[in-house]
């Protein structure tokens, strides 16, 4: 088992959920969406329990999906309520339902056993819908391995080669993380004081000469990530907490396992600084770029790998973070499987 099942995972933006079905594979195993009649999101398995058609080829009813092949119809909570040219519904006609919690813009789902759903598990990115903070937003479909991506973003050693133009600066290389570990999450912090910033925060902030730059981190297991990046014209006391003088940007990534091959990739860029302002909103949204490039670099790596099946990888003194929060998902994952077998 390569995926944590009792968990959340972003399923997709609100938006993307709206008057048609919507298929969406997520943890190898095919679900539709759709809105009721009240707006909520409801989550079924895309498979009618009669003759295993997807029902995501079916149509959208009020509350709910009338299957494309014999008509058969099923509610929100997944009951087969009808059946064509019979009035007895059989006995177990139903499909899986999944617990869904919309936060944040995002569509939340849970995978496991829904008594075991917690919607206080689900961290708060409350930028994403705060009118105090502009956001830049998009989704990627992306041919790699979920964790293989996810060391990508938690990795800011990458930056200066993979993105030398825009988050790349060498004080990256120079500065030693400070990675602390919680019990529902892992933190990594890295200070920049009196270097050179990125050239993408450093034009946004307006910065002459040396600033100080900050990139922090929370890496909530298995699939979501929290960024707190920007800088600061140097020696202004941003480290200190004021910001006055520079910038501060969240990123917000969900990386939700498509395939043990294919993911999916939700993410936003926010800043609560010139929020109203077009130019800005146009000089940042090269964000979009530089996030298809972690794509392109991490769609050519998978290649190699398929290629090369059980080839040894060297580990480096760089990649810390990123080994740290293998091993917290390795031990998720490890736990929930010893659980299932007992």
């Amino acid at each position: 088992m390569s995926f944590v099942r009792n968990a959340w995972y972003v399923a997709g933006w609100d938006h993307h959920v709206g008057n048609d079905l919507l298929a969406r594979t997520i943890c190898d195993e095919p679900i539709v969406f759709f809105r009721t009649e009240d707006g909520t999101v409801a989550a079924l398995e895309d498979r009618c329990c009669h003759r295993s058609a997807p029902l995501s080829v079916g149509r959208h009813k009020g509350d709910e999906i009338e299957c494309g092949y014999h008509g058969l119809r099923f509610d929100r909570t997944g009951q087969c309520i009808s059946v064509p040219s019979q009035d007895l519904v059989p006995p177990g006609a139903c499909v899986r339902s999944y617990p869904i919690v919309e936060k944040n813009r995002w569509v939340w789902i849970w995978m496991g056993a829904p008594a075991r759903a917690d919607a206080t598990l689900i961290p708060d990115y409350f930028w994403q819908d705060s009118p105090d903070w502009a956001t830049i937003e998009d989704y990627f479909h992306v041919e790699c391995n979920y964790q293989a991506y996810i060391d990508i973003q938690l990795d800011q050693t990458h930056s200066p080669y993979v993105h030398p133009d825009t988050l790349g600066n060498a004080a990256k290389l120079r500065v030693k993380p400070t990675v602390t570990r919680e019990a529902r999450e892992l933190r990594c912090e890295r200070l920049m004081p009196n270097d050179d910033p990125p050239p993408l925060w450093a034009k946004a902030a307006r910065i002459e000469g040396k600033g100080d730059s900050w990139n922090r981190w929370v890496y909530t297991p298995p699939a979501t990530i929290m960024f707190d990046v920007g800088a600061a014209q140097a020696g202004t006391g941003a480290f200190e907490g004021n910001r006055e003088f520079g910038i501060s940007v969240h990123n917000s990534h969900a990386i939700t396992p498509e395939t043990e091959n294919t993911l999916h990739h939700f993410w936003s860029n926010a800043r609560d600084f010139d929020i109203d302002d077009d130019a800005t909103n146009e000089s940042l949204s090269i964000i979009r770029k530089v996030f298809l490039e972690d794509v392109a670099i991490c769609e050519a790596q998978h290649r190699r790998r398929v290629q090369f099946p059980g080839a040894s990888e060297i580990d480096v003194a760089m990649d810390h973070p990123t080994i740290q929060a293998r091993n917290m998902l390795a031990k998720l994952i490890e736990e929930e499987r010893r659980s299932l077998a007992a």
